[in-house]
């Protein structure tokens, strides 16, 4: 897919950032008020794409006149494939024989807009779903000011081909336990995220009073970028390794997070203060590498396979890596 949509108007090239990951803020804002409309049946796909167009580009539909002026913005909003998956029945069966490109586009592009796809035909009958894209890796609200008081975000680097992100391993996990609760629980989710200096549990509960303030569709666009990079974290770097456990003590990130953070204490890396202000990267790498050692160590133990698998909840392909 394309990071933008290049189109010539009155001899002006323009162009339009088609990733999360170029978004300013008030696009991204923007696009979180039109997914919650969508959600609640007020706004189509199509016309959530329509309306990333004329934000990106500062126009104002009201002013947009004549059949080819709209065939034109219809035809712009089609190429805008960033914000949304799409679903087929079963779990996506009908792409599960597909090679990894043709899958791609087949789960970015509806199918009757699928051209040298020779299986579009059939997915145009399926009773396929939009969903939103929750995964990218970018910080796109920085700042937001609270009773005259700003406060800063974590921040995430990816420059260089490393990632780099503030967040303590507390704050992580704290965080991370916030997803998809209520929405009563995002001023304290924005305020962990946006804490400033030490953090501690203590006062970003102290802080969420004051987060209540917030606009709810910053709340939310707060809770959506987070929940993105959570993902992000967990399907696109090495870190996958800690959710691919089906169950047990090798899930650690599923399951007893926090037990797995002091448990850290316990193995010489600090007291529980140090552990807790550790960073979020690190904390990550230690519970990566205790997994890799525990299924080296098992198999060094002239275990087979198969009951790695059983013990560990890791399928063979990833034990077969490991090994």
């Amino acid at each position: 897919m394309k990071d933008q949509i290049e189109f010539v108007a009155k001899g002006t090239t323009y162009h339009i950032w088609n990733r999360w990951e170029k978004l300013s803020e008030y696009l991204f804002i923007e696009l979180m008020r039109d997914f919650r409309k969508m959600a609640q049946g007020e706004l189509s796909p199509a016309m959530v794409r329509i309306n990333y167009i004329c934000n990106a580009m500062g126009w104002s539909k009201k002013r947009i006149k004549g059949e080819d002026s709209y065939q034109n913005l219809a035809y712009l909003s089609e190429q805008v494939t960033f914000p949304f998956l799409i679903v087929y029945p079963d779990n996506d069966l009908a792409l599960s024989d597909l090679d990894p490109a043709t899958r791609s586009l087949c789960k970015r592009i509806p199918p009757d807009r699928l051209t040298g796809v020779s299986i579009s035909r059939y997915l145009s009958k399926l009773d396929y779903q939009f969903v939103f894209d929750s995964c990218f890796c970018a910080q796109l609200i920085p700042v937001v000011e609270v009773n005259d008081e700003y406060y800063s975000a974590y921040k995430i680097n990816t420059s260089f081909n490393v990632l780099t992100c503030s967040l303590t391993a507390l704050q992580y996990i704290e965080a991370r336990s916030l997803i998809g609760k209520s929405i009563d629980t995002l001023p304290l989710l924005a305020a962990i995220l946006y804490h400033p200096g030490n953090y501690s549990s203590e006062s970003a509960h102290v802080l969420a009073e004051e987060f209540q303030l917030l606009p709810e569709d910053t709340l939310q666009a707060i809770a959506f970028n987070f929940q993105s990079f959570n993902n992000y974290l967990f399907t696109q770097t090495e870190f996958s390794l800690l959710t691919a456990a089906k169950d047990g003590k090798y899930n650690a990130i599923s399951t007893g997070a926090l037990e797995s953070l002091y448990n850290l204490s316990g193995d010489g890396l600090g007291d529980i203060t140090a552990v807790e202000q550790m960073n979020v990267i690190k904390y990550l790498t230690i519970l990566r590498k205790k997994i890799i050692e525990s299924v080296r160590s098992l198999s060094s133990a002239q275990m087979e396979k198969a009951d790695i698998e059983k013990e560990t909840g890791l399928p063979i392909h990833i034990i077969n890596q490991i090994i």
